[in-house]
């Protein structure tokens, strides 16, 4: 059961759903209820739960970074401590040795009985360092030679040469001080660390019952979702029976200035809608959609339920464009690439998107990724990979085109971006779980001093239209300087949220969001790099104040940027869980305690079972899913070498430690890894291999979505 704060928290969501969710055509704007709180978006409870998680964690995170810069500065700090002891104890021997000549020519003249030009107190300082060494002294006539030439130069060199020293002395001492103090400083820091994951991991151990409970509201509200979606588009049908219209065939109300007898334009923004039409029903407006429209939705809506499958085609599992295509069967058949269906069918604008239109959803530098059959609501029915079946879901941000299969061919051609191997990490409105964004190319949006952590990602609360805050809030004064975060494409838009927003697309699906600028400086299309100025802190657009509003988008889903600022990197979640806070109900055992997300465990099970018909043993395995409270103890143990708490791929069931000879470069064990493992999901991360910056033979990573 969830508690009755979370309860409160859902109702609240759920009120907030409900004025976005009324239905976007005319005919019913003023009559149709909006829908009850239970169907709030499928995941809310799970995004709850996530939201208080991010919110804990994003404290460890500020921590980490700041023992992280305090590290930094140690290291330095004793670097240069280091080279100004080393410099110091040189200048010192260096001054030692000139007042040892200088002591030899004054003892040679004394002895000799030459005159000096040296004072009293100059030749006992002189003579200091060679009092024992008198019989060193050189015969008369070298000395006589020597003395008169070199004396004074050689005082002069002593005492320079002493100066030197002194101050090399003095400088050691205080860079020595100061590294004293930055390891100090770094040294509670780094228990500051360590408390506040203790601390998190704590509290967050208290979440594991309300996720069991919040993973069976989830498959509730969903089929809640579904079966609300499906009494909407009834209800328009009934509609339709009720003010005794036919359903026009799809070629005869293609054109809007070409409509039947009786039939009237439909009009978005004043703009007539082709391949829609409308009648007057009871004094209003009353949308018309074709015949074939109507056939390819019903169809659509009679898959729901069905189980999700990798590129399946029914009748029994669906894979991305499986349910699309069903749909819109024998009307037309939908080609097997979505990029193909994209250059097939006409595009129409986002405005005027309508039940039956095939949507498409991808970026530039990935390609296209999930497709979807719209509905009314900014819903679409689709086979979603993170909801294992084809399923009602919010049309996402992601949605690259809307395409309406009756307008026929494009009027002009229609070129889809060329699609990546990144783009099957993103399929199906499954987020990747490993999200490789190099090391050291990274910068904080603010300079350091320049803000305050302001609104954290994840926190629930009416003032954002999706029911929670998509990004992480940095306040600071109005004009205070905006940098990219890494390297990227930039693309400007200005949506009534943000004012004024900076989009910047880093590739691989990857994208970083700069929003509220009181000023743009640089231009649409412009390719910056990792720390370059793109504009300037503001208070535009739906802003409480000056601040600035940052987001990390992966496939079109916002996720938490903390862990990336923290770590340059980082990995994504899966079925709205928190990492190292997956129930055990949702992971498959591999024997011995061990557990994996399900479709990793069965891939392990298929490449253990290849490593013993090699080898005549299974795969010897020391680390799977690892929990928060366990990533914790390890980083508190080994803070040099584990991943920040709550950003480990072990923390999302899909990673593995392996011993019995893989765990070590050459062997014939490691070598049998590297030839096989990819054929069953598994790899080994670049940065785990020999010359990676962390060399970990025994790491391994499912890199393959999930297929259940």
């Amino acid at each position: 059961m969830l508690g009755n704060g979370r309860r409160l928290r859902l109702a609240a969501l759920g009120a907030v759903m409900a004025v976005v969710a009324l239905p976007t055509y005319a005919a019913f704007a003023d009559q149709t209820p909006p829908p009850p709180a239970s169907v709030t978006d499928v995941n809310r409870s799970l995004e709850q739960l996530q939201a208080e998680a991010a919110e804990i964690q994003l404290d460890v995170a500020k921590a980490t970074v700041a023992y992280t810069n305090a590290l930094k500065t140690a290291q330095t700090a004793e670097a240069a401590a280091k080279k100004a002891e080393a410099f110091a104890n040189n200048t010192k021997n260096k001054s030692q040795d000139e007042r040892r000549r200088l002591g030899l020519l004054t003892a040679q003249a004394y002895q000799l009985g030459i005159p000096t030009v040296l004072g009293t107190e100059s030749m006992l300082w002189s003579l200091a360092p060679v009092a024992e060494n008198l019989q060193e002294i050189a015969d008369r006539q070298t000395a006589i030679r020597q003395l008169g030439s070199t004396q004074v130069a050689q005082y002069n060199a002593a005492t320079a040469a002493e100066s030197t020293a002194g101050t090399a002395a003095a400088d050691a001492a205080t860079k020595r001080a100061a590294a004293d103090q930055a390891n100090k400083k770094a040294t509670e820091l780094g228990k500051t660390v360590r408390e506040k994951a203790a601390s998190a991991a704590m509290a967050m151990e208290g979440q594991l019952a309300d996720l069991a409970g919040a993973t069976e509201l989830s498959k509730q509200l969903q089929a809640t979702r579904n079966q609300q979606a499906l009494a909407n588009w009834q209800t328009y049908l009934a509609e339709l029976t009720a003010a005794k219209v036919k359903a026009p065939a799809a070629a005869a109300i293609r054109s809007p200035f070409d409509l039947p007898t009786g039939l009237l334009q439909y009009k978005v923004a004043k703009a007539p809608v082709p391949g829609v039409a409308a009648v007057v029903s009871s004094g209003r407006p009353l949308r018309v959609l074709s015949a074939e429209t109507i056939r390819a939705v019903n169809q659509a809506f009679s898959l729901m339920g069905k189980p999700y499958g990798v590129g399946a085609t029914g009748p029994d599992k669906y894979g991305c464009l499986g349910a699309a295509r069903a749909a819109w069967r024998p009307y037309t058949t939908l080609a097997g690439l979505a990029t193909s269906v994209y250059a097939n069918y006409q595009k129409v604008p986002a405005s005027q998107i309508q039940p039956g239109d095939i949507l498409l959803m991808g970026s530039r530098s990935v390609g296209l990724f999930h497709v979807g059959i719209a509905l009314d609501n900014a819903e679409m029915i689709a086979a979603d990979e993170a909801k294992g079946s084809v399923a009602v879901s919010s049309i996402p941000d992601s949605m690259y085109a809307a395409l309406r299969p009756t307008l026929g061919k494009p009027l002009k051609a229609q070129v889809a971006p060329a699609t990546t191997p990144a783009a099957a990490t993103f399929r199906c409105g499954n987020t990747a779980t490993t999200v490789d964004v190099g090391t050291g190319g990274w910068t904080w949006p603010l300079a350091e001093g320049t803000y305050e952590i302001g609104t954290p990602f994840g926190q629930a609360g009416p003032m954002w239209s999706s029911g929670f805050h998509t990004g992480q809030d940095f306040v600071a004064p109005i004009g205070t300087n905006v940098r990219a975060v890494t390297a990227g494409t930039v693309r400007i838009e200005h949506p009534a949220w943000a004012g004024n927003l900076v989009r910047i697309d880093h590739g691989n699906g990857l994208e970083t969001l700069y929003a509220h600028l009181s000023r743009i400086d640089v231009a649409d299309g412009a390719h910056v790099t990792a720390g370059q100025q793109i504009g300037a802190v503001g208070t535009e657009g739906n802003s409480t104040g000056p601040h600035l509003h940052f987001e990390v988008r992966l496939g079109g889903d916002a996720v938490n940027p903390m862990p990336f600022l923290a770590t340059g990197g980082t990995s994504t979640g899966w079925g709205g869980y928190s990492n190292g806070l997956i129930p055990q109900s949702q992971l498959c055992g591999l024997g011995n305690g061990h557990m994996l997300r399900c479709d990793a465990a069965a891939a392990y099970q298929q490449l253990s079972a290849a490593f013993r018909q090699s080898f005549g043993k299974n795969l010897c395995i020391t680390d799977s899913y690892r929990s928060y409270s366990a990533q914790v103890d390890l980083y508190g143990r080994k803070p040099s070498l584990a991943a920040l708490p709550g950003t480990s791929n072990h923390g999302w069931g899909v990673a593995v430690d392996l011993c019995g000879g893989i765990d070590k470069f050459g062997t014939a064990q490691y070598e049998w890894m590297s030839n096989h493992a990819a054929a069953y999901g598994w790899v080994h991360p670049d940065w785990a291999r020999q010359g990676g910056n962390r060399e970990e033979p025994w790491h391994w990573e499912f890199g393959k979505p999930r297929s259940a």
